[in-house]
């Protein structure tokens, strides 16, 4: 397949659905061992004119059209499913979300961020320009995009949809007196919540153009909110059923049902939130190659659920085959 070439009109009339495509096919090239060479099998006319490490888990790009009027943001995400010790380390550990920290950017002195997304920001606030201009991402947006009356789409699938959140959060709110943020879009996909109420909140308000993405069957987004982590437990019914699943967390046998309800009670308390702003749900079929009921075939089918295609199919697209992509999310065999 070659290169698409998503319609670029006149920055006025771009519409948000040719957005969002642009955004998943560029949340795919994030996914490639060589993004800067990858990105032009991807999307004709577009090139990476700034990018941190890719073996960087909290790798970050900006990317620009042969128009030089579009500019994106693209933060890549973390997927993987091994085994429940895995998926429980990703979501206590690496994401890291029992426990939040205070968020200074911003209207409101209540809004929390996760400690894990905290962490993850402040690691791309750090990061360093591979191709060489010397300035960091804010900065380099600043200069070039918005600040130079450029269009700016922020965008990132799984834990870069939840940074994409956070960073918009903090770019919005840091810009400076007499720059609108009126040609600033953010697109996520299977993002996990990254803070409170308050923080939703302050982002769905100061930045009105954000779409969301959830498949429905992805269990991803519905960390850490507690409601939607009992739901997942009801996920992949007639098989694979979760509450005909058992497994040993933390040193008591449970149903997998019951560990969700376990996780719930452990986030009650946190109190996540996703933003409101364009949330949409959208439907898929469960992958017939993981239906056993067996907790590998429930986390099998978690991990095909959560595929980023799944979510550019619903945009009416194919992703593009990318040689030099990083391995995939695992998914365990059945």
């Amino acid at each position: 397949m070659g290169p698409i070439t998503p319609n670029t009109p006149n920055t006025s009339n771009r519409d948000q659905v040719t957005d969002a495509k642009t955004a998943v096919l560029l949340c795919n090239v994030s996914l490639a061992n060589n993004p800067v060479q990858a990105i032009g099998s991807s999307l004709s006319g577009w090139k990476i004119v700034w990018s941190g490490n890719p073996a960087d888990p909290n790798y970050a790009f900006i990317a620009v059209d042969s128009t030089g009027q579009n500019y994106a943001l693209i933060f890549r995400g973390s997927v993987a499913f091994n085994d429940l010790d895995f998926l429980v380390d990703w979501i206590e550990e690496d994401f890291n979300v029992l426990g939040r920290v205070s968020w200074p950017y911003a209207s409101t002195s209540d809004a929390r961020i996760s400690k894990g997304a905290d962490k993850a920001f402040k690691a791309i606030m750090s990061m360093t320009d591979s191709q060489g201009s010397g300035i960091p991402i804010g900065e380099y947006l600043l200069k070039n995009t918005v600040g130079n009356g450029q269009r700016l789409i922020i965008a990132g699938h799984s834990l870069g949809g939840n940074i994409a959140n956070v960073y918009a959060s903090y770019y919005v709110q840091t810009l400076p007196k007499g720059i609108s943020s009126d040609n600033i879009s953010l697109y996520t996909f299977a993002a996990p919540a990254a803070g409170n109420p308050a923080f939703a909140r302050d982002l769905d308000n100061k930045l009105p153009a954000a779409w969301h993405y959830h498949n429905e069957n992805d269990i991803i987004p519905n960390f850490a909110v507690p409601d939607r982590i009992v739901f997942t437990g009801s996920l992949y019914t007639p098989q694979p059923a979760a509450a005909e699943i058992t497994t040993t967390y933390k040193g008591q046998t449970v149903s997998l049902q019951e560990a969700f309800l376990l996780l719930a009670a452990l986030f009650t308390l946190d109190d996540y939130q996703q933003p409101a702003n364009n949330y949409t749900f959208f439907p898929t079929l469960l992958d017939t190659n993981h239906e056993a009921n067996t907790l590998k075939g429930w986390l099998g089918q978690a991990g095909a659920q959560h595929q980023i295609s799944n979510y550019a199919q619903y945009l009416g697209i194919t992703l593009p085959s990318i040689s030099s992509f990083i391995s995939q999310p695992p998914v365990p065999a059945v």
